[in-house]
């Protein structure tokens, strides 16, 4: 019997979205929602003087954390209010874990980190483009070799 292994034609790196606007865990929140505001984005990574994710900061943070309870985003620092128990993945890691990471921990972005440092972020979104294309590209294979029985 001859088996083959087919290994994912989207290595992860080939997904990810490079351009990830950061912060460091002492800016003011303030500083946070400018960037968010300017980028039109949900999320920042907070990352360390070497690059290396140490939370994430995302805009409904700052809306519990700091408007509703009548906190001075000015005065209030992005350690104080971010996610610290970050969940982050190697560039290595195969997609289909990273959905099940996803999912298990119900969170919808992750950081990507190579040889510790960070080099991107990966979203549910940038994932469910993938799968989507894959499965027209499978159901477009698939009709074009059927055969009448």
């Amino acid at each position: 019997m001859k088996r083959t292994l087919i290994r994912s034609t989207k290595p992860l790196k080939d997904i990810l979205n490079r351009n990830v606007i950061t912060i460091g865990p002492s800016a003011p929140v303030s500083e946070a929602a400018y960037l968010m505001m300017r980028e039109d984005i949900g999320s920042l990574v907070v990352v360390d003087a070497e690059r290396f994710p140490v939370g994430i900061i995302t805009d409904r943070d700052m809306v519990i954390s700091v408007i509703a309870e009548g906190r001075n985003p000015e005065e209030v620092i992005i350690e104080e209010v971010m996610t610290k128990d970050l969940i982050y993945v190697d560039e290595a890691v195969n997609i289909m874990d990273i959905l099940s990471t996803l999912s298990e921990y119900s969170i919808r972005r992750m950081p990507v980190t190579k040889d510790g440092k960070l080099s991107g972020i990966v979203s549910v979104d940038d994932l469910i483009v993938v799968i989507a294309t894959e499965l027209v590209d499978l159901a477009m294979a698939l009709s074009n070799k059927s055969k009448i029985l």
